[in-house]
């Protein structure tokens, strides 16, 4: 089977620079190595799929990974690491160690690069690549390779186990791609202040809209409104709080100063996981963006219908922080009996219409009966503008351009 790498593409034609450390976690047969030394990066290879082979069935997989991995010295940090697939056979626990193995050489901005599968039927193997061209890649079950058991890793868990690593993009379903396998980059440490879009960093970054379940794009007035005057500005300052993984925020990020994404969802959920209540949930994942600068304006989107009156209120007085004086908050509510089973996406397209993906809904209750219950959670905020219409499914939405009242 076939798989073209959208990421590896946009490692070696756009971040990639001459002199870039790469450490490469598969075998050397693979021919993606020698693209990198063609561009005098010098490479590692660590070789896992040896790793493997060498050490079925041994009781302690940590210490012997410790003595697989080459020791290097502290001044060497690598700017990229390849993983392949090979995450799908480590544990939660492995991983947390080989990043731990790792951390003398990673660096703030280290990007690591993983593929993983999501189909029901689970590989018995880490799959051989081989670079074709352009990189295409042929991935084939070998049975020369050694049998490994799969632990098939949620998103949520991979962001436990990488640690200090963060998810930057994910790329999903693009023409060339296997149905079966996500792409994910996660970047260590980032210097920059956390969520901020650097330039550059949008074109690998895949879009969920190729399908044709997103109908046509909408025109969101109060949006139109909330950006009207960072849109204007080229040192505005724009929060987006919706989901990074699978959005092409390109063209957002082009018509506004500087652009920060908070994923805040995914971050509250994980917490929620890890067992923490509601409320010290949202506290906890936003104290990631404490050091955030207030900015012009903060995308809410439908994040705020996915909690219970107490804790937007909390998560709204959170987002208000991040706000100037007389900043714009902007927030879609649909009214519904049963919540999807995660926000939609949103996509700014350049001539600032929107995509809107839905996803199918699930069991949880909606937390508001009506747009006045949402309002009664969003302190000191005035109306600026609102719009409503219909989301490809057909739900009926209402959205809010709320301006934050400077404090007395």
């Amino acid at each position: 089977m076939q798989h073209h790498s959208f990421g590896l593409a946009a490692l070696n034609q756009e971040i990639i620079q001459p002199g870039y450390r790469i450490l490469d976690l598969g075998p050397l047969a693979v021919g993606t190595t020698q693209a990198y030394l063609q561009m005098n990066c010098p490479c590692y290879i660590e070789d896992l799929i040896e790793f493997f082979a060498d050490n079925q069935g041994v009781s302690d997989v940590k210490t012997a990974l410790s003595r697989h991995l080459v020791a290097k010295p502290e001044r060497i940090k690598f700017d990229v690491i390849l993983c392949w697939d090979l995450l799908n056979f480590l544990s939660a626990e492995v991983i947390a160690y080989l990043v731990e193995l790792l951390q003398p050489n990673l660096k703030p901005g280290t990007l690591l690069h993983a593929m993983i599968y999501t189909g029901a039927r689970a590989p018995q193997r880490p799959a051989k690549f081989k670079l074709l061209r352009d990189f295409n890649y042929e991935m084939a079950d070998d049975p020369e390779y050694p049998a490994v058991a799969y632990q098939g890793h949620s998103t949520v868990t991979l962001m436990q186990s990488l640690g200090r690593f963060n998810l930057s993009n994910s790329l999903v379903q693009r023409q060339g791609m296997r149905k079966d396998l996500l792409e994910y980059f996660f970047e260590y440490d980032s210097g920059a202040q956390a969520g901020n879009v650097r330039p550059g960093s949008t074109s690998d970054v895949t879009t969920y809209f190729a399908s044709a379940d997103i109908g046509e794009a909408l025109r969101l007035s109060g949006l139109d409104s909330a950006l009207l005057s960072a849109r204007k500005s080229p040192v505005s300052r724009i929060v987006d709080c919706g989901p990074r993984s699978g959005r092409n925020i390109g063209a957002l990020q082009k018509q506004v100063g500087e652009l920060f994404l908070l994923d805040l969802h995914a971050a509250i959920q994980w917490r929620k996981q890890r067992g923490e209540d509601g409320c010290q949930a949202i506290r906890s994942a936003f104290s990631k963006y404490e050091s955030l600068t207030p900015c012009d304006a903060v995308l809410a989107w439908d994040l705020l219908s996915y909690y219970s009156p107490e804790e937007a209120r909390v998560l709204s007085e959170l987002l208000l922080s991040k706000l100037k004086p007389g900043g714009l908050l902007h927030i879609v509510f649909s009214k519904r009996q049963r919540l999807a089973k995660r926000p939609s996406v949103f996509e700014v397209q350049p001539d600032q219409s929107v995509f809107v993906k839905e996803f199918p809904v699930g069991e949880e209750a909606g937390h508001f009966a009506n747009l006045t219950e949402i309002i009664r959670a969003l302190p000191r905020l005035q109306l600026v503008d609102q719009g409503h219409g219909k989301f490809p499914s057909g739900a009926f939405y209402h959205e809010l351009a709320l301006k934050k009242i400077s404090e007395v």
